[in-house]
């Protein structure tokens, strides 16, 4: 059985799909999105109907896409398992995690459904309805730590990728220039760390504003505006990491050096 299924459809409604232990891949990616970025699952049809606009509506976007890729390296890597049952109903089979090597996994969870056949064919007519061993992906789920809503500063940077990658660059020079390195672990870097028994340095406002030599009212307004590092707020006090600071200091330069 063929079928046509639009993009993003099985998301305007819940639905009652069951299978012994498993859950829809687009049931499970609408708790994902709730959790993480506090979108409801009809919204997503909206989200990706909506006009480009170098704005919410791309920010949406590229947030969604973030976590099918994140999803999909889960499935590729073989720590969640998904299955597949042929539309309508059949036997259940498990895909196995070469069938998650895609370039683009988006149409993927925006269908909720692959061409079990030609898996690679984007435009293959679906054959096969994915699932997510529940188990699993409710256990991974809880292990996520909310990310909380997002800052100016992140949502530049999740419009103007550039801006995101001048920053990671100004962050990395940094890290190595006060010892505390770049390197990654299969791909993923590694978090910052103190020496034992001492933490990372934070500087009052104050500090701040000596170091940059901007006043302590300009600080706070390019807070405000998504253009300078985001507080730490400490009880009722408010401090900042040095090493966001001597980033943001690095990258002002960098700008400077291309005008």
């Amino acid at each position: 059985m063929t079928t046509t299924i639009s993009p993003w459809s099985p998301y305007e409604g819940r639905t009652s799909i069951v299978s012994g232990g498993r859950k829809t891949l687009t049931s499970a990616f609408s708790d994902l999105i709730v959790s993480r970025q506090g979108f409801q699952s009809y919204e997503l049809p909206e989200i990706f109907s909506a006009t480009v606009d170098d704005g919410e509506n791309d920010a949406a976007r590229d947030l969604v896409r973030l976590e099918t890729e994140r999803m999909s390296r889960l499935f590729a890597n073989g720590r969640l398992t998904s299955f597949a049952r042929p539309l309508g109903g059949g036997e259940i089979t498990a895909i196995t995690p070469e069938l998650w090597e895609i370039d683009d996994p988006l149409l993927r969870f925006a269908t909720g459904a692959l061409n079990l056949e030609h898996w690679a064919d984007e435009s293959a007519e679906p054959t096969h309805r994915i699932f997510v061993d529940g188990q699993q992906f409710d256990g991974w789920l809880a292990s996520l730590k909310p990310l909380g809503p997002l800052s100016n500063r992140q949502v530049a940077e999740i419009v103007d990728p550039q801006l995101r990658a001048a920053r990671s660059v100004a962050k990395r020079s940094v890290e190595r220039e006060i010892g505390q390195g770049d390197s990654a672990v299969d791909g993923h870097p590694r978090e910052v760390t103190s020496p034992p028994g001492v933490g990372p340095e934070l500087l009052t406002v104050e500090e701040v504003s000596t170091l940059i030599s901007r006043s302590v009212s300009s600080i706070y307004d390019y807070e405000n505006k998504g253009q300078f590092p985001e507080r730490v707020k400490i009880g009722a006090s408010s401090r900042w990491l040095k090493t966001e600071v001597l980033a943001w200091i690095a990258e002002q330069a960098a700008k400077r050096g291309k005008s």
